[in-house]
């Protein structure tokens, strides 16, 4: 058995991971991150990102206190972590700057890593966005005398005396025990683990689609649940509805964005009823059908007027992504038309009648403000469906989960007291208590990844008092 000690150990070499062990080794100790990747730098969702550094729709350089009004008004998350993230987003923009990753600010209001290089069709957003990241910050923690092991697969946690020392875990079958003062899980969520995603978010939400990292199967979760933390906020995921179609065809994840069409028009199920408020948003919306009992039977109608605004969709514009028009119809989307809302009904195989009474009724409510009074109420700025109509049948694609490990403003675990354990932090993916409500709850995943890592990797290299 090989033995391998550090004064703190991460597991989990995502953006998360690579910032704490960053910050650890920028704080003085001798620090070991491992990935059971082999890949040199690992194989977190990072690599598939747009790279844009948002901080709850905002930008990181907001004012804290708005930026904590604004996460805490979903009514899910904890004090201290959001005080904590909230002071930190500014300095954490600094930090990577200082680090040597390259940030982009030219546009008001907006922080991205650097958005140079080619446009990827699938499976990311951008080409190297996010591998130009990691390999800047993993050249600064080589500097800084830090160890990267890759292929090392994390198992248990090794727990002496109510303190986590580390973990045992195998490197190409041999079994490895990893020693540490403080140990850093950064495994991300768990949402390539169907099992879990049954468990926690909906009893079929495995026939969700995946559109994060394969490694994310709730390694870190797992582990530190075994060790006695508490979990928090696991019914809740990033993603969007994206066409039915990227069930069987991967060439379409996760193209394209379709936010508009839930914004301005309907979901129904397959008899042709409205069963969800679109007015929450796309996030909220797929999180909705996910836990359904029908994920994959849901089709998202909108009208004329909506199909062409997608040509010069803001999103794909601002992101260089395809726009869903025409990229639906030309890569064979489940997407269908209909003259009237009999033609979309009998195209759809969904009740006519249904529909009918659906989409008419949605109309009267939506002229006469009274969009409250519907079997499903409609919050937002609903418009008015006109004829001619498409319909999409769509799916929830989910890139990560929101909860996880609850951590304190010092990234600390936390068992079910919510009392810190001691030598146990979390970051990035992993955690929960951040993210997610009824409105989507979305405060940024790369945000929430570096500057959890900044609070994780600076804490846990401090001595224990």
């Amino acid at each position: 058995m090989t033995n391998i000690s550090s004064d703190v150990l991460i597991v989990g070499a995502g953006l998360a991971g690579f910032t704490a062990a960053v910050r650890a080794a920028e704080s003085g100790a001798n620090v070991a991150l491992i990935d059971k990747s082999n890949g040199e730098l690992g194989d977190g969702n990072v690599l598939m990102a747009s790279g844009s550094l948002r901080a709850g729709g905002k930008s990181p350089r907001t004012n804290p206190n708005e930026l904590y009004d604004f996460v805490m008004a979903e009514g899910v998350g904890y004090p201290d972590l959001v005080r904590a993230w909230s002071e930190t987003c500014g300095r954490a923009v600094d930090w990577l700057i200082s680090s040597g990753v390259k940030v982009d600010e030219s546009s008001p209001g907006r922080v991205w890593l650097d958005q140079s290089g080619e446009v990827s069709l699938a499976p990311v957003y951008k080409k190297d966005v996010g591998t130009r990241a990691l390999s800047k910050l993993k050249e600064r923690f080589i500097k800084l005398g830090g160890h990267y092991l890759s292929g090392v697969e994390a198992e248990k946690l090794l727990v002496e005396n109510d303190c986590v020392c580390g973990v045992s875990g195998t490197k190409s079958g041999e079994t490895i025990e990893l020693r540490s003062r403080a140990t850093i899980l950064s495994t991300g969520g768990f949402s390539a683990n169907k099992e879990m995603v049954k468990r926690y978010i909906g009893p079929h939400a495995d026939e969700c689609k995946l559109r994060g990292s394969k490694q994310d199967t709730g390694d870190g979760l797992r582990m530190a649940i075994a060790a006695g933390a508490k979990a928090v906020n696991l019914k809740y995921f990033y993603g969007h509805l994206i066409s039915r179609k990227a069930l069987v065809d991967d060439r379409f994840w996760p193209y394209p964005r379709l936010d508009s069409f839930v914004d301005e028009g309907m979901l129904i199920d397959r008899n042709g009823n409205r069963f969800v408020d679109e007015g929450r948003g796309d996030v909220a919306v797929a999180n909705e059908l996910a836990r359904s009992e029908d994920v994959t039977g849901a089709v998202l109608v909108f009208d004329q007027e909506s199909w062409d605004a997608a040509k010069d969709d803001a999103f794909s514009n601002l992101v260089k992504t395809p726009a869903p028009n025409p990229w639906l119809m030309d890569n064979e989307g489940e997407i269908f038309f209909g003259a009237t809302i009999a033609d979309l009904a009998r195209t759809l195989a969904v009740n006519n009648a249904n529909l009918v009474k659906t989409i008419e009724g949605y109309n009267r409510a939506v002229e006469s403000g009274t969009c409250h009074s519907l079997p499903v109420a409609r919050t937002g700025k609903p418009k008015l469906l006109r004829a001619p109509f498409y319909g999409l049948r769509v799916v929830p694609g989910i890139t990560f989960t929101m909860g996880g490990i609850l951590v304190n403003g010092r990234a600390e675990a936390l068992d079910e007291s919510e009392k810190p354990i001691q030598g146990l932090y979390a970051a990035g993916d992993a955690i929960g208590g951040l993210m997610g409500g009824y409105r989507g709850g979305y405060t940024g995943g790369l945000m929430q990844a570096v500057v959890t890592g900044i609070l994780a990797g600076e804490n846990a290299a401090q001595p224990p008092l």
